[in-house]
C-alpha cells in the first residue's frame, strides 16, 4: 500500500469527522409555515396574513350577487347600487343592497369596458371593440350618446363641468365629450396603444396611465399634459390619490424594453385580456408578468412599495392606503384583496373563491364591495370580522409514504383547533382520508393514515392568532441507488485530496459544514501507481443519508465471497500489486445507509463488477534454436504473459530502434505467442537482437540474444 505523508493522514481524519457528521437533513423531518408567502400558497376564508405571517380572524365577504357571466370587466357604485359590465355578450346587470341582480341593458358589442354616472343621477357606459357611449334611459334601454371612431374605451370620468373624459385604446388618447356635444375634443394625443386607466385628482387634474410603455401622466386644469413617472411596467392597469395628494400607480406586465432595444408592441400585438378572455381578441391586454405598486409622492419621491408574480386589476383607496385586487397564477387559486399601506405594509384583506378580484367599490361607513371574475359576482364585506376563518394548507409532498408521522404543533393566542388528512394522490379527494378530529392547538401527534401526501387546515376563532406551524415526521427510508462500479485502467490510482482539518465544534455542532466553507466531497486525485488496479464507484441516496461501503472479492468461476475492505467512506478503492494473487477476479460492492439510520431500519444494496484482471507476473521471452547462416538467419522467440493480455512486442537489431513486430499468426490474443525473426545476407560477425514485451499490466520485460554468422 502507499505510504502516506503526515498531512495526508491529517486530512484523512478531517474526512472522516465529514463523513460521519450528519451533512444533510436526516432522520425527523419537518414542514414549516411561518412567512407570509407560506400561508398565501394555501387558501384562506376569513383570515388575513401581515407581512410578518400573523393569521388573524377578519371579514368575510358575503356573496351579495350573481351575475351569470363568466367575466367583470368593471363596475360602478351609484348610492346603494353596483353596477357591473361584463364580457364577452355584452351585458350590464346593476345589484341592489338586498342583492337582488337585474340585467339593465344587453349591448351589441361583445365588452362594457367602462362606466362612469354624472352625479345627476345618469349612468354611462362605454363598449369595445368598434363600440359606443351609452347613457341608461330606464329598465333595459338606452341611447347611444356618442360613437368615438377609436375602438377601444378603457375608462371614463366625469369632470365638476358635467364634461365625459374617456381613454381610448388601439390608438391611445383622452378626448373630452362636453354635455349635449357631438363631437369630443382631445386632451392628450399619444404614441401609445392604450391609454388605461383615468383619475381625477383633488386640484381639478386628469391623471392617465398608458400601454405599452407604463407612463403616468397629468393633464393639468390649463389642458398641458406632463409626464410625472416612466414605469418599469408595460401598463399603468389604475391610479389612486390619498388625501395627502399621493398617487399610486399599479403596474402590470413584463418590463418593457430599454431604451433603443426596439418599439413597443402595436395595438394588435397585444394578447387577449386579463387571462379570462379564452384567447377573444375583444378585450386587448399587454401580457401578464406580475405587478408592481408604485408610490408617487407630493414631493417628487417614486418608488414601487410592493410586487407580486400575480397580475392585478383592482385598485381602491382605503382608509389611510390602498386596496390592490389580484388573481391567482395557480390552477383553481382564490381572487385575494391586499391592504397596502403608504409605507409599504401589505396584509392579506379578503380572499373569494373566484380566481380573481376584478375591481372594488368603497361604499358609505366603510362597507366594502368587491367583483370578482372568472365567474362574475359581487361580494360585500362590511368592518366587523366573523366569528371564525379558515386556513387550508397547500398538500405537502413527503415523496414516499412515510415511515411514521409526527406531531403538529402550532404556535398562537386565542381558540385554534386543527384537522389533518393524508392521501396518496396529489390532488385532495374522495380517495383521501377524512379529517381528522379537531384538536387545540399546540397540536400533537398526527392520526391521520400513513401515506405520501398530507393537507392541515386550522380554525381561528374571533381574536386569535397564529404565527407559525410545524408538522414533523419520519420520511420512509429510501434504498441508495449504484449508478457505475467499474475498474480504471491498470495504474491508475486515486488520492483523497488533502484538506485543512475542520474546526471538531463545528463538526458536532449539527450544522451544515457546507455553510462554513467545508467541502466533505472533494474530488480525488489521479495519481500513477505501476501494477495498481482501482476500482471507483458512483452511488446515491434520495433521503440525503450519509453512505458506507463494504468490498467483497471471488475469483471468477468460485462461489464464496471473501471481505476485501469494510466501512469505506470514500467512493474508491485502490487494490496494491501485492493485496491480491494474479487472477480473474469479481468485486462485489455492497453500498449501506446505516450511519443515517437506525439499524432496523438501514438499507443496502449490491452491485457485482465486470471480471477484473489483476497480473503481477512480468512476461517471458524465450529464444528457441535458430539456423543461423550467411545467407538467411531465422530465430524462434516465444512469448508468454501468464495472465494479462499483451500489449506489444518489439525487437531492436544491433542496438537500433526499436521496431513493432507481430506474432507468426499476425494476431497478438494468446497467453503465449511465437515470432519468427529473418536476417537476410548478413556479413559474418557477430550480431544482438533485443526483444522487449510490455503487458495489459504494464509489466515491461526485455531479453538479449547473440547469435554469430560464420564466413
Amino acid at each position: 500500500m502507499l505510504k502516506r505523508k503526515p498531512a495526508a493522514a491529517l486530512a484523512v481524519v478531517a474526512l472522516a469527522w465529514l463523513w460521519t457528521t450528519p451533512l444533510r437533513a436526516e432522520g425527523t423531518a419537518f414542514w414549516e409555515t411561518a412567512r407570509k408567502e407560506d400561508y398565501l400558497s394555501g387558501r384562506l376564508l376569513g383570515l388575513s396574513v401581515s407581512d410578518n405571517g400573523i393569521l388573524r380572524v377578519v371579514p368575510t365577504p358575503r356573496l351579495l350577487g350573481d351575475t351569470q357571466q363568466p367575466f367583470a370587466l368593471c363596475s360602478l357604485l351609484v348610492g346603494s347600487d353596483v353596477y357591473i359590465g361584463t364580457g364577452h355578450d355584452g351585458k350590464l346587470f346593476k345589484v341592489a343592497a338586498d342583492g337582488t341582480t337585474a340585467l339593465v341593458a344587453d349591448f351589441e358589442e361583445l365588452d362594457v369596458t367602462a362606466l362612469a354616472a354624472d352625479g345627476q343621477g345618469g349612468v354611462f357606459a362605454a363598449t369595445s371593440p368598434d363600440g359606443k357611449i351609452y347613457q341608461l334611459t330606464g329598465d333595459k334601454s338606452f341611447r347611444a350618446v356618442y360613437d368615438p371612431p377609436e375602438k377601444y374605451i378603457w375608462a371614463m370620468r366625469f369632470l365638476p363641468d358635467g364634461a365625459l373624459v374617456y381613454a381610448t385604446g388601439a390608438k391611445g388618447g383622452v378626448f373630452t365629450l362636453s354635455r349635449g356635444a357631438t363631437s369630443a375634443q382631445s386632451l392628450f394625443a399619444t404614441d401609445e396603444s392604450n391609454v388605461t386607466s383615468l383619475m381625477l385628482a383633488a386640484d381639478g387634474a386628469i391623471w392617465a396611465g398608458t400601454d405599452p410603455s407604463g407612463l403616468v401622466v397629468r393633464i393639468g386644469p390649463d389642458k398641458k399634459a406632463t409626464a410625472v413617472f416612466d414605469a418599469p411596467s408595460r401598463e399603468v392597469r389604475q391610479l389612486a390619490q390619498l388625501p395627502d395628494g399621493t398617487v399610486f400607480a399599479l403596474g402590470i406586465g413584463e418590463g418593457k424594453p430599454a431604451a433603443g432595444e426596439g418599439k413597443p408592441a402595436a395595438a394588435g400585438e397585444a394578447t387577449a385580456g386579463d387571462g379570462e378572455g379564452g384567447g377573444s381578441a375583444a378585450l386587448l391586454r399587454p401580457a401578464a408578468g406580475g405587478t408592481a405598486l408604485y408610490r408617487l409622492g407630493a414631493d417628487g419621491r417614486q418608488s414601487v412599495i410592493w410586487t407580486s408574480g400575480d397580475t392585478a386589476t383592482a385598485l381602491t383607496r382605503w382608509q389611510d392606503g390602498v386596496l390592490v385586487g389580484l388573481g391567482s397564477s395557480a390552477m383553481g387559486g382564490q381572487g385575494r384583496l391586499f391592504f397596502i399601506a403608504p409605507d409599504g405594509q401589505a396584509s392579506l384583506f379578503g380572499t373569494v373563491e373566484e380566481e380573481r378580484i376584478a375591481a372594488a367599490e368603497v361604499a358609505a361607513g366603510d362597507v366594502l364591495y368587491i367583483i370578482a371574475s372568472g365567474l362574475a359576482k359581487l361580494y360585500r364585506l362590511s368592518a366587523t370580522a366573523q366569528d371564525e376563518g379558515l386556513f387550508t394548507s397547500p398538500v405537502q409532498d413527503a415523496k414516499a409514504i412515510v415511515e411514521t408521522w409526527g406531531r403538529i404543533y402550532v404556535e398562537s393566542k386565542g381558540d385554534v383547533f386543527i384537522q389533518t388528512r393524508t392521501g396518496n394522490t396529489q390532488t385532495p379527494g374522495a380517495l383521501w382520508s377524512d379529517w381528522s378530529a379537531e384538536m387545540p392547538a399546540p397540536g400533537g401527534v398526527i392520526t391521520s393514515p400513513k401515506a405520501r401526501f398530507l393537507q392541515w387546515r386550522l380554525r381561528l376563532r374571533k381574536g386569535a392568532e397564529v404565527s407559525f406551524a410545524r408538522v414533523a415526521y419520519l420520511p420512509r427510508n429510501l434504498p441508495p441507488a449504484i449508478a457505475s462500479f467499474s475498474a480504471l485502467p491498470v495504474g491508475v490510482a486515486l488520492q483523497e485530496a488533502i484538506v485543512p482539518p475542520p474546526d471538531p465544534s463545528v463538526m458536532t455542532s449539527g450544522l451544515d459544514p457546507l455553510q462554513f466553507g467545508i467541502i466533505a466531497n472533494q474530488p480525488p486525485r489521479k495519481v500513477f501507481q505501476r501494477g495498481a488496479r482501482t476500482l471507483q464507484w458512483q452511488a446515491e441516496d434520495k433521503n440525503g443519508d450519509a453512505l458506507t461501503y463494504r468490498l467483497s472479492y471471488r475469483l471468477r468461476g468460485q462461489m464464496a465471497w471473501k471481505a476485501l475492505a469494510e466501512k469505506l467512506r470514500n467512493p474508491f478503492f485502490v487494490i496494491a500489486p501485492d493485496m491480491l494473487p494474479d487472477g480473474v477476479y469479481e468485486f462485489l460492492l455492497e453500498v449501506s445507509d446505516s450511519p443515517s439510520n437506525p439499524a432496523a431500519l438501514a438499507l443496502t444494496v449490491s452491485q457485482v463488477s465486470s471480471p477484473v484482471t489483476i497480473a503481477n507476473a512480468a512476461p517471458r521471452i524465450t529464444f528457441s534454436p535458430s539456423v543461423i547462416s550467411a545467407k538467411e538467419s531465422k530465430l524462434r522467440v516465444e512469448v508468454a504473459a501468464p495472465t494479462a493480455p499483451f500489449k506489444s512486442v518489439e525487437v531492436a537489431f544491433n542496438g537500433g530502434d526499436w521496431a513493432l513486430i507481430y506474432p507468426d499468426d499476425l494476431v497478438l490474443d494468446s497467453p503465449s505467442e511465437t515470432f519468427t525473426l529473418i536476417y537476410q545476407n548478413l556479413a559474418p560477425g557477430e550480431y544482438l537482437v533485443s526483444v522487449r514485451v510490455l503487458d495489459a499490466a504494464l509489466h515491461t520485460t526485455s531479453e538479449k540474444f547473440v547469435f554469430v554468422v560464420k564466413p
